[in-house]
Formats: structure tokens, sequence, C-alpha cells
């Protein structure tokens, strides 16, 4: 009887993991499509006069490798629970 909980829990936690992963997939497809590669230049120019370059640059690569999107990916209005599901 032990080994069927047991198996049960296994099937529904691999299950789970496979369902997150599909939705993860799914979020950074959509989060892609509306977010094409943008420019070290764009993504400054996009930020404003008020916020250094070398700031700007350095919050968009703490974003990349916190989310694991591509640098060029990230914009400067990218949200990382709203946008990339993060939390």
């Amino acid at each position: 009887m032990s080994w069927w909980i047991i198996s049960g829990v296994i099937i529904f936690v691999t299950i789970l993991a496979a369902v997150e992963s599909y939705r993860d997939r799914i979020v950074k497809k959509e989060y892609l499509d509306k977010h094409p590669p943008l420019s070290d230049e764009e993504f400054v120019r996009r930020c404003g006069d008020n916020v250094p370059p070398e700031v700007a640059l350095k919050v968009r690569r703490t974003f990349s490798e916190t989310s694991g999107m591509d640098y060029e990916h990230i914009y400067p209005d990218t949200r990382l629970f709203e946008d990339l599901k993060l939390g």
C-alpha cells in the first residue's frame, strides 16, 4: 500500500514540474515575441537622460542574469514579476 502512495506522490510531483516547465516556456515565448533584441544604445536612450549609461547597463545585465532571459531582450520597462513571472 505504501508503494502506491509513494508512486502517486512521485507521479504528482513529476506532472507538476512538467506543467511548470511548460508554463515557463510559454511565458518566455510570449515575452520574446513582444520584445525583439534591443541594442545597448537604444536601451540607454529609452532609460532617459537622468540615468547614467553605466548604471542602466548594469541593471540590464543584473535583470538578465536574475531572470535567465537573453541580455538583448531586457528592456528598460521589463518587470521581473509581471512580465517574466518570476515570483
